[in-house]
């Protein structure tokens, strides 16, 4: 009996050792850099609009995700219509940040009042969220924002997370992985929330846990200089840092004209400077050049699609 024992051990041990890794799957080797650049928030504003499918048109980005519930989000859907190679997901959105700018829901706001503030609107910040949203009503709303994206002639090549709000709790985490499981979509997942899996927080009962894949995350914070020399150092450095494995550079493109500058007053924090930078960043070659020479293998969200599904 130990004999049998031992030897399906050894049996499992060695199918696991042969199991292809994410970068041998994609054709390259195993210990390869592979890096996803992905911009956030397209369908928030035009400004925001142009200047992602600018960074598609030049290369300088690899995927990004938009936002179904905002007023911009038919023009990426017609884009992406038209541009059916680009890689687009959904920033899944249960959130509305800005000032004097807002929205509500793809659902009745009947029908997912717990995500809904007195104003009418999602609520600013993940703090509504977590106080306030629960399992029903984000599953409803989340699964809505897929279906009208799908209706609208944009099918997603993965989901990703506005703000991150689907983790403001373990309950509402679930959700999301559900949707994606329901929907044959790859999820967008940092790495350190593997540990909700690994402690039993969500239950893994409800989804396929062969479909998922961790991701390092990589995006510019808050500092006290939004400029040109301090974002290209940020960026240069950071290419220097990434390890193999899987990756993920967010970035927030838009141009600083007069509509994003309304829109995002008060909030220099991914702001219209902000966003221009990045952008600016992007299109330097010596930007462009550095990620050559360290031999990072630049993926995007339809390629890991169509290996998992």
């Amino acid at each position: 009996m130990k004999r049998l024992y031992f030897l399906i051990l050894l049996i499992c041990l060695t199918v696991s050792s042969q199991e292809k890794n994410l970068a041998q799957k994609l054709g390259f080797q195993a210990n390869s850099k592979l890096l996803i650049i992905h911009a956030d928030d397209i369908g928030v504003a035009h400004s925001v609009n142009k200047a992602s499918f600018d960074g598609f048109s030049s290369g300088v980005i690899t995927s990004g995700s938009v936002m179904v519930p905002c007023p911009w989000f038919l023009e990426a859907a017609e884009y992406a219509k038209s541009n059916p190679n680009h890689d687009l997901g959904l920033h899944l959105t249960i959130t509305s940040e800005w000032k004097n700018y807002k929205w509500s829901g793809i659902s009745s706001s009947n029908e997912i009042k717990s995500l809904i503030n007195e104003q009418g609107h999602f609520y600013s910040l993940n703090e509504g969220v977590r106080l306030n949203a629960n399992y029903e009503d984000v599953k409803r709303e989340l699964t809505s924002q897929i279906n009208y994206s799908k209706i609208n002639g944009l099918i997603p090549t993965h989901l990703d997370s506005h703000m991150g709000a689907v983790r403001a709790t373990p309950e509402i985490f679930q959700a999301y992985f559900e949707v994606g499981h329901e929907n044959s979509i790859p999820i967008s997942l940092p790495e350190e929330s593997k540990l909700l899996i690994e402690n039993g927080s969500i239950d893994t009962s409800k989804f396929d846990t062969s479909k998922l894949l961790w991701a390092k995350y990589y995006t510019k914070k808050h500092d006290s200089s939004i400029d040109y020399q301090s974002w290209k150092k940020f960026y240069m450095e950071l290419l220097d840092i990434i390890k193999p494995g899987f990756n993920i550079l967010l970035v927030h493109l838009g141009y600083n004209n007069d509509e994003l500058k309304a829109m995002m007053i008060d909030h220099p924090d991914w702001g219209s400077k902000w966003r221009e930078l990045d952008l600016k960043i992007l299109q330097d070659k010596e930007f462009k050049n550095l990620i050559k020479e360290r031999n990072i293998k630049l993926i995007n969200w339809r390629q890991i699609k169509d290996i998992l599904y």
